[in-house]
């Protein structure tokens, strides 16, 4: 009984000070001041493509954003220019399949490649319908054609977001000039989806410089009009073109790429090819087979031989 009481007491003992250390400010770890939180949020954001060397790494600002432009040399002694890479929006400057495939090896044909990060598209809208409407009959709830998709945004909002995204363009292939330099020859422009989309729509317009040879694959606008806007707006540019079209295309591409093919013959476009692949794109051997058709297609048209 003798031992237990002084283990009692110490306990006791050791519970007290524990509470009143707890209720001490100053033994508490400090709360972060609001400068730490600003200087925390501040901070820079990890690389997104973090997996790459950072040799290859640039970054260009665009509206007080940093966004990564992807860089790689020539390899080889072939030193023919650069190829500017613009994947599909809503993607990353190393967005995976067919562009970063090219991305990665047309160096040895004596391009260096500048990839770009592409726009963003906005977040699609969500509509919920409250549990206890779900019963109720609706009145002139489909304005649109039953044959055809219904709109996702309204046509303004749509074609202020499509003005946004022409604008990103226009000031990331300004910044080009700088990193373009260690880089002297020619320029291949090769963009795909709804990024060709919008390529085409700035060279149709000069608010960009032309290539010296432009390269679109899967060309579309999810915007029906812009759509329909594409094969004429092709066809009027004067520049080489080759128009690589594959089988899992979007529809909006699909639709349009038989007009792209006519419309260029018709008035005559200089040096319009259009080229129809057998594979999907989600075929690595598709892959080879366009790296194929652009790499001799960039090197004839651009006089680089």
């Amino acid at each position: 009984m003798a031992r237990i009481i002084p283990s009692v007491l110490g306990l006791a003992l050791a519970l007290a000070c524990a509470s009143l250390l707890a209720a001490d400010p100053s033994s508490q770890t400090p709360e972060p001041s609001a400068e730490a939180a600003q200087s925390k949020s501040n901070a820079p954001a990890k690389r997104a493509s973090s997996y790459l060397p950072a040799s290859e790494i640039k970054q260009i600002t665009i509206d007080d954003q940093p966004l990564e432009l992807l860089v790689r040399s020539w390899e080889g002694r072939k030193k023919l220019g650069a190829a500017i890479i613009l994947p599909a929006t809503n993607g990353t400057a190393d967005a995976p399949g067919l562009m970063a495939f090219v991305r990665r090896n047309i160096n040895a044909a004596g391009w260096a490649s500048l990839s770009l990060t592409p726009p963003t598209e906005p977040p699609s809208p969500n509509f919920a319908t409250p549990a206890t409407e779900v019963t109720s009959a609706g009145a002139a709830q489909l304005s649109s054609p039953s044959n055809k998709p219904s709109q996702k945004v309204k046509p303004e909002e749509s074609n202020k977001h499509l003005l946004e995204q022409e604008d990103f363009l226009v000031k990331s292939m300004s910044q080009l000039d700088s990193v373009g330099t260690d880089f002297p020859g020619k320029r291949v422009l090769i963009t795909a989806d709804q990024s060709a989309g919008l390529l085409i729509s700035l060279l149709s317009q000069k608010k960009i410089a032309d290539p010296d040879v432009l390269i679109v694959i899967n060309p579309y606008s999810e915007d029906e009009t812009r759509n329909q806007a594409i094969a004429e707006k092709l066809a009027k540019l004067t520049m080489p073109i080759l128009d690589i079209q594959s089988p899992d295309g979007h529809p909006a591409s699909i639709e349009t790429a038989a007009q792209r093919k006519t419309l260029a013959v018709t008035l005559e476009a200089p040096n319009y090819r259009q080229t129809t692949l057998t594979l999907n794109l989600d075929n690595e051997s598709a892959w080879q087979n366009c790296l194929t058709a652009i790499r001799g297609f960039a090197a004839r048209m651009s006089g680089a031989y």
